[in-house]
C-alpha cells in the first residue's frame, strides 16, 4: 500500500501535468490564430516562451518518471535499490532547476504560476528522493524501517512510521 504522502504527491503532479498540457495547447492555438509575421522582438519572446514551456515539460516529465519508478517499488516490480540507481533517479537538474528572472518577467502570468508550482514540486521530489537514498544507505528498507538485526533473544516490537499507522494498527 502506498503511503498517504505519495498518493497526494502523485495527484498533485498529475493535476499539474494536465493543467500545463491544456495551457500549452491554448498558447499554441492562440499563436496559430494570430498568424502574424514574426519580428525580431516577437521571435525573441516566442523563443523565451518555448524555452520556459520546455522547462515546465521537463520538470513534470522527470517527476512523473520518478513517481512511476516508486510505484514499481511499491508493487514489488523492482527493488528500492534498483529504483535508487541512476537509471531511475530524478535527473535534468541543469534544466529543471535553472531559471532566468528576466525571462520569467516576460512570460504570461499563468505560465509563471505553472513554472513556480512545477519548480516547487520538482524540489520536493528531489528532497524526498534524497531521504530515500539516505535511508537505503543507512540500511533501511523502502518504507523507512531499519533492516532487521539479530535480536539476541529479545522479542522486539515492529517499528512503525506514521505513514504505516492506521487507527487499528497504531494501538
Amino acid at each position: 500500500m502506498a503511503p498517504t504522502y505519495f498518493g497526494n504527491l502523485h495527484d498533485e503532479a498529475l493535476a499539474l501535468l494536465v493543467e500545463s498540457r491544456n495551457y500549452i495547447k491554448l498558447l499554441r492555438e492562440q499563436e496559430a490564430d494570430q498568424n502574424r509575421p514574426r519580428t525580431r522582438h516577437t521571435s525573441a519572446v516566442y523563443l523565451d516562451l518555448s524555452l520556459e514551456t520546455m522547462r515546465l515539460t521537463s520538470r513534470l516529465t522527470q517527476v512523473m518518471a520518478w513517481m512511476l519508478a516508486q510505484r514499481a517499488v511499491m508493487a514489488g516490480e523492482i527493488t528500492a535499490e534498483e529504483a535508487n540507481s541512476d537509471k531511475f533517479r530524478l535527473s535534468g537538474q541543469s534544466v529543471c532547476l535553472d531559471h532566468d528572472s528576466a525571462v520569467l518577467d516576460a512570460v504570461p502570468v499563468v505560465l509563471r504560476g505553472l513554472l513556480q508550482r512545477s519548480y516547487d514540486l520538482y524540489c520536493r521530489v528531489e528532497r524526498l528522493e534524497d531521504q530515500i537514498s539516505r535511508r537505503l544507505a543507512d540500511g533501511a528498507d523502502e518504507n523507512g524501517r531499519p533492516e532487521e538485526r539479530p535480536s539476541h533473544g529479545l522479542r522486539l516490537l515492529p517499528s512503525m512510521t506514521t505513514s504505516d499507522q492506521s487507527p487499528q494498527s497504531a494501538y
